[in-house]
């Protein structure tokens, strides 16, 4: 065991907080060097300027590949397309200097930048997730002895299980995008150039911080649009709004600046996840339901046991018994309940029926924007709706949305 930095987080909290400290103590203050677990910063290129939930579009704006000499062997590795082209030029950089001796051709990583990480899609994991979550539910059903009848008896005992859960465990993809089980790869501005324990702090001196090249490193990714994470060194970020990489941007189709980023490569994560939200809650429901089960009741003083068979439902029986308020209801409530709101009862009752109001008056497009922008970033919420929607419309045409 190291005796003055953390191996591992298996230490005990008294040695962790000094090693950790050791560890920050030898980081030279820069601008560049960014810890993405504090304040907004955490967030990162998985929400807007609202911090409504984002995801990168494919649909608008193109990924690159990263070159077979500038990756790990393996699965091709991705990032969007202005991120691959300044990581492109920094790599070139660094095997320019290597040659020229400006700085040591023999570091572990910082002699020959190479790609490790990359993109991840954000949706793919989330499927992933849901199925995990899925089998996690089906052992507490059937452990406790859960059963339901019919879609609504299912849907009041998976609330009352997301009331304990879904704060640190979400259940829809707007929440899973802005939790912590969600890395920033997934945003598409990230790159790691090494394949490391980031609670190893031991391996990040010797191999990062304590490198001949790390000042150089630290450098030469300000100069190219990267930040360096505080905590994980091998890790590079677009800085989308550096100069730099909006120079590198700007090559690409209307991406002229962060706003422009923000809104034409990325899109509103509620969007597309709501037009499936019924389908995951049917299938959930079909995966939790017993096919029977046995009840016993009481009459006149004898006890009578009864097989009861939960009624099987298709997406258009669906349809016909539940209206797009009923889901959208659901919706919300499932929302409130996986943010870390400051809403006090009265307002989130009274945010859900302006919102289904707003379903009504301007369609189902609006009526989630709106929530998911008052909900994800508190919005002076005392006017009425009309003035909430003036005050919003006004900000978005101000900034060119």
């Amino acid at each position: 065991m190291s005796e003055f930095f953390a191996e591992s987080n298996e230490e005990s909290s008294f040695n962790l907080f000094f090693k950790r400290n050791n560890y920050l103590a030898q980081l030279v203050s820069s601008d560049n060097i960014v810890d993405f677990n504090f304040g907004e910063k955490f967030f990162y290129g998985r929400v807007d300027r609202y911090f409504v939930p984002i995801y990168f579009n494919e649909r608008t704006t193109t990924l690159k590949q990263f070159d077979d000499l500038d990756q790990d062997s393996g699965a091709p590795l991705k990032a969007i397309s202005f991120v691959v082209d300044a990581f492109k030029d920094l790599a070139q950089q660094f095997k320019k200097c290597s040659k020229t001796g400006k700085i040591s051709a023999n570091d572990n990583y910082l002699s020959n930048l190479t790609v490790y990480k990359a993109y991840e899609d954000p949706r793919a994991n989330y499927v992933k997730y849901l199925n995990m979550t899925t089998d996690v539910l089906l052992q507490q059903f059937r452990k406790n002895d859960i059963v339901f009848e019919n879609f609504d008896d299912f849907l009041i005992q998976l609330l009352s299980i997301l009331k304990i859960t879904s704060k640190r465990y979400p259940f829809t993809l707007p929440a899973y995008i802005k939790s912590r089980i969600t890395p920033i790869r997934c945003s598409g501005l990230a790159v790691e150039i090494a394949d490391m324990d980031p609670s190893n702090d031991e391996d990040k001196i010797n191999d990062f911080i304590g490198s001949v090249n790390w000042d150089f490193y630290v450098n030469a990714c300000k100069s190219y649009g990267f930040m360096v994470d505080k905590f994980i060194p091998w890790r590079l970020v677009a800085d989308i709004g550096s100069a730099p990489m909006i120079e590198y941007s700007k090559e690409y189709s209307s991406l002229t600046s962060t706003t422009a980023i923000l809104t034409r490569a990325y899109t509103h994560a509620h969007v597309d996840y709501y037009n499936k939200f019924k389908y995951y809650l049917l299938n959930l429901y079909n995966k939790l339901k017993m096919n029977n089960y046995l009840v016993t009741e009481d009459c006149n003083g004898r006890t009578v046991s009864k097989i009861i068979t939960p009624t099987k439902y298709s997406i258009e029986k669906i349809n016909k018994f539940y209206s797009t308020e009923k889901f959208l209801k659901l919706y919300f409530q499932i929302r409130f309940l996986e943010e870390e709101s400051k809403f006090k009862q009265y307002e989130t009752v009274r945010l859900i029926d302006d919102s289904l109001e707003v379903y009504q008056t301007h369609g189902l497009k609006k009526c989630l924007y709106y929530f998911e922008r008052i909900l994800n970033k508190t919005f002076d919420y005392s006017g009425s709706l009309g003035y909430i929607i003036r005050q919003l419309d006004a900000r978005d045409e101000a900034e060119g949305l």
